[in-house]
C-alpha cells in the first residue's frame, strides 16, 4: 500500500516533494494535472473544491457570488470528507437525477462508501458536484472537471486508483489504515483489478520540478498547449486535445484580444497600474506571463504563473502568435463555444 501511496502523489504533482517545489515558486503538476484546479495545501489557490482540512468556509469558490456559503464537511480530512458526502441530502438527488445513468459517463452513481464515492468522482465528475462548484447556470448540477480516465488526461484504472489511495492517507502520513481504495474499485465496479507485483506508475515524471520545460521556438503549437496543459481549462480551435475545458475563456484571441483591450474592465485595469498591453500582441503575451494583471469578468484569479520562467521568447512569440489566428469562425467550424461566464454569450447566438 505504501507504494500505491507514493505512486498516487507522483501522479498528482510529478514530485514526492510539492511543498518544497511551492516554495521555490513553482507549480508542483503531475500527469493528472489536479493541482491546476484544487488546492492541496494551504498556500495553493483554488478553482476547484479544496482537497485538505480546512476551514468550513472555502474562501476560494469559483462563483463569487456562493464564497460565504459553509462548507462544514470541508474541516474533515478528503477521507473522512468522502463519508459525509454520500449521507448528504444533495447526494441523494444526484442519485435520483442520473438513475438512468449520467449522460457522459452512463454510470448511474451508487457509491456506498467515502472510498467509493472519490473513485466515483474521478471516473463521473457530474455524479454529485460540490456546493458552489458547478458550472454558471446549471444550479451545481454540471462539474467543469474532465473525466480523467479520457483524453487528454487518461489515466489508468490502477493510476486512478494511486490517487485515490494518496488521498485517502494524504492527513495521516505513514498510516495506510485507512486506504482501502483496492476493496473500494472492486466493490464499485464489481469486477477484479490487477495489481502487478512490481508498480511501475513514477516513471514519468519522479523527482520533477513540476511542468516539464515548455515554449521553445521549436515546439510545434499543440507541443507548447500540452505542455503548458492549457488545454484542461481552455477550449482552442485548432488543438486536437483542447475540446473539452470549461474553467477558462474560449481563446479566440482574434476575436476577443481587441475587444478586452478596449473594454472599460481593462481600461480600469491599466488606470491602476495593473494591465499595460497596447496591442492585441501584448495583450496574449501579457494574458500568459502575468495573467493577474487582468483577470477576465466571470473568472478567478488562478492561472499558473510561472510561464515567464519555462518559455523562450521565440516561442512565447510563436505561441501568441497561434492564438491570434484563432476567431469566432474557427470556433464555430468545430462547435466549440464560450461559457457562460463569458459575457460575449454564445457564438451561437
Amino acid at each position: 500500500m505504501k507504494d500505491l501511496v507514493a505512486a498516487g502523489k507522483i501522479i498528482i504533482f510529478g514530485t514526492d516533494d510539492p511543498q518544497g517545489v511551492l516554495s521555490r515558486g513553482k507549480a508542483p503538476i503531475g500527469k493528472g494535472q489536479c493541482p491546476l484546479c484544487h488546492k492541496f495545501f494551504p498556500e495553493q489557490r483554488s478553482r476547484g473544491p479544496i482537497l485538505f482540512a480546512g476551514s468550513t468556509t472555502d474562501q476560494t469558490r469559483l462563483n463569487s457570488a456562493l464564497i460565504d456559503v459553509p462548507d462544514p464537511a470541508l474541516s474533515f480530512s478528503v477521507e473522512e470528507r468522502s463519508h459525509l458526502r454520500i449521507r448528504e441530502e444533495r447526494y441523494k438527488i444526484a442519485l435520483n437525477r442520473h438513475d438512468m445513468g449520467e449522460p457522459n459517463s452512463g454510470i448511474i452513481p451508487h457509491a456506498k462508501s467515502g472510498g467509493e464515492y472519490l473513485i466515483e468522482s474521478l471516473y463521473c465528475p457530474n455524479c454529485y458536484v460540490a456546493l458552489g462548484w458547478g458550472l454558471k447556470g446549471t444550479d451545481d448540477a454540471v462539474s467543469p472537471m474532465p473525466r480523467i480516465h479520457r483524453n487528454p488526461t487518461s489515466l489508468t484504472d490502477l493510476e486512478i486508483v494511486a490517487v485515490v489511495a494518496y488521498l485517502q492517507s494524504k492527513e495521516t502520513p505513514g498510516d495506510y489504515s485507512k486506504v482501502t481504495v483496492l476493496k473500494d474499485w472492486e466493490n464499485y465496479f464489481r469486477t477484479k483489478l490487477t495489481i502487478p507485483s512490481t508498480l511501475n506508475l513514477t516513471s514519468r515524471n519522479t523527482k520533477s520540478e513540476g511542468i516539464d520545460r515548455i515554449g521553445q521556438a521549436k515546439d510545434k503549437d499543440e507541443e507548447k498547449i500540452k505542455k503548458m496543459v492549457c488545454f484542461a481549462c481552455h477550449k482552442i480551435p485548432g488543438i486536437f486535445i483542447a475540446k473539452t475545458g470549461m474553467i477558462g475563456p474560449l481563446l479566440i484571441m482574434k476575436t476577443n484580444a481587441k475587444n478586452r483591450l478596449e473594454s472599460a474592465e481593462y481600461q480600469k485595469a491599466v488606470k491602476q497600474g495593473r494591465a499595460h498591453a497596447t496591442t492585441p500582441k501584448e495583450y496574449v503575451v501579457e494574458s500568459i506571463l502575468d495573467p493577474g494583471a487582468f483577470i477576465v469578468p466571470g473568472f478567478a484569479d488562478g492561472m499558473v504563473k510561472d510561464y515567464g520562467h519555462k518559455m523562450t521568447v521565440k516561442g512565447l512569440e510563436k505561441l501568441a502568435d497561434f492564438l491570434l489566428k484563432q476567431g469566432e469562425d474557427e470556433a464555430r467550424r468545430e462547435g466549440l463555444d464560450r461559457l457562460a461566464n463569458e459575457k460575449e454569450g454564445s457564438l451561437y447566438n
